[in-house]
Parts: structure tokens; sequence; C-alpha cells
């Protein structure tokens, strides 16, 4: 009894070791290290101190970007050294980074989408008479040029409430928070048709702006699958250890109903059948002269033979 008493503790000290052992070889944050919590306000913050510089001018832009980068770093109490080293380290690890950008763009995506979501369909309304944000994503996304952080797919489904020469709008807004090396996102998004033909428009983002990307079913055929991508483009001259970050946000997908070209495209095919109507009927009627003139011919003939035999007898 006692021999197994002891085993008890002994078993039970091996196992408490063994979870202190684990616990203390799992990897942490670095001390010098600015925390996740804490990145996660700051770059937060740094992302509106972009999106606030953007509201000026293009010669003061950058300088007041810079100025207010630099207010955000010392609003947290942070230097810029610390920043950079911890930015040094995140890139490293770009899964860490990832996971702070994740939570960052659900904070970034709730504070737009209630400021201009309505904005957007009221203005497409007014300008065709039927708009719908068809988007069916994430209103922000964010990007680092390593797989498979680095591109978004997307497939936006079509049903009956989508019409011919319907016209589709992908826009959004871009910022890139970069040290050093070329700024290069792609965008593309690609509609097959009715008749299988597909239209495909590409665009290539590197500044901090409004994008829009446009696809339009010109030929009136119908639309019958959507789809695209966002990608970030590595360069590979650049140092592997600065911060290279995209962030998309206010993705909008916008479907219009182009109603004027409608009305036309109906009115062209009324015309059309009108016109085969006519053809048929005129067809009909000459058809109909044509056996007229034909039996009065025949008529004309049947009478002078007639006359004939008369003469004869």
């Amino acid at each position: 009894m006692i021999y197994q008493s002891m085993g008890r503790k002994l078993n039970r000290l091996l196992l408490m070791g063994g979870f202190t052992v684990l616990f203390a070889c799992k990897p942490s944050i670095p001390r010098d290290v600015i925390q996740p919590d804490d990145m996660e306000d700051i770059l937060y913050d740094y992302h509106l101190a972009d999106a606030t510089a953007n509201l000026h001018s293009d010669s003061s832009r950058y300088y007041n970007a810079r100025l207010y980068q630099l207010a955000v770093l010392k609003k947290h109490g942070v230097t810029e050294a610390q920043f950079d080293s911890s930015m040094v380290y995140y890139t490293r690890h770009t899964e860490k980074l990832y996971a702070i950008y994740e939570k960052l763009v659900k904070r970034m995506g709730g504070v737009t989408e209630s400021q201009t979501a309505d904005d957007g369909l009221n203005r497409y309304s007014m300008e065709t008479g039927e708009a719908a944000n068809v988007w069916n994503g994430e209103r922000c996304y964010a990007f680092i040029p390593k797989a498979p952080y680095n591109k978004h797919t997307f497939v936006i489904p079509v049903d009956s409430s989508y019409h011919k020469g319907d016209r589709m709008i992908l826009e959004f807004d871009a910022q890139f928070l970069y040290q050093d090396g070329v700024r290069d996102g792609i965008a593309v998004i690609s509609t097959k048709l009715s008749n299988d033909s597909v239209i495909t428009r590409t665009m290539h983002m590197s500044s901090d702006m409004h994008y829009s990307l446009e696809a339009f079913d010109e030929k009136m055929l119908g639309i019958k699958d959507i789809r695209g991508l966002f990608y970030l483009n590595r360069d590979r001259n650049a140092t592997v250890t600065t911060t290279k970050v995209m962030v998309l946000k206010n993705i909008r997908l916008m479907r219009l109903h182009e109603e004027e070209k409608i009305k036309q495209q109906k009115e062209k095919e009324d015309e059309t059948k009108k016109d085969t109507i006519r053809q048929v009927e005129n067809h009909t009627d000459l058809r109909q002269v044509e056996e007229k003139k034909i039996r009065g011919e025949d008529e004309e003939i049947t009478i002078r033979e007639d006359l004939r035999k008369v003469d004869r007898e």
C-alpha cells in the first residue's frame, strides 16, 4: 500500500513536471516587442491616421501622414524605434501579424460599413434607377506578401434578380503599410455571359486611394457567373524583414440595372418582331396577289378557249 501511494505521488509529480516543461517551452512574444493587443490598437490608429492624411491635397498628404503617424506612437507611449523593431519581429512571424490583422479588419470594417453602404446605394440608384450591393464577403481584408495570406478569391451567386445588360462595379479603398519595396496589389473581376464568353477586368493598386473596377454586359446576353481575386505581389528585391501590409476596406460589388439600355433593348427587340411580322404579312400579300394574277390569267385562257369553241360551232 505504501509503495502504491508513493507510486501515485511520483506519477502526479512527473505529470505536473511535464506540463511545466511544456508551457515553459511554448514560444511567447519577447518582452521588448509590443504585445499583440497593444499592437492592434496602435495599427488601428495608424490606419485611421493614414485615412485622415489622404483627405489633404497631394502636396501635403505625405507630410501630414508622417505627422499623424508620429502622433499615434506618442499617444500609445511607444517610440518609433520600438514600433519598427516590433514590426520586424511580426513580419518574421507572419502568422502572428496576420492574427492581429484578422482582428483589426473586423474593427475597421465595422466602423466603415454604416458610414458608406447607404451612400453608395443611394448614389447609384439615382444614376440608374435600381442598384444593389451583392458583395457576400467581409468588407475588409488584410494581405501580407506570403502565402496563404497574400490572396483572397470570391464567387458571387447569380440568380433571377440579374437582368440582361447589368453592369457590375467592384469598388474598395486600399491602404498600404510599407516600410520599403514596391507596392503591387491586384484586383480581378471576371463575368461569364450566357453564351459562355468571359469578360475579365484587372487593376493594379499601389497608392492609398479609392479604386473601382467595372464589368459590363454590353451585348445584353445575361450574366451567369461572377468570380474575382484580390492578390498582393511579392517584391523580390525588398528586404524580408520590413513591414509590407495591404488593407482593402469598404469593399462592395454594385449590381446596376441599366434601365435606359434595357428599355432601348426591349424597344429594339419589339421593333424587330414588328419588322418580322410586317415582312411575313407583306410576303403573304404578295403571294395572294400572285395567286390572283395566276387565277386571272387562267380565267382569261378559259374564256378564250370557250370563245374558240363557240366560233367553231
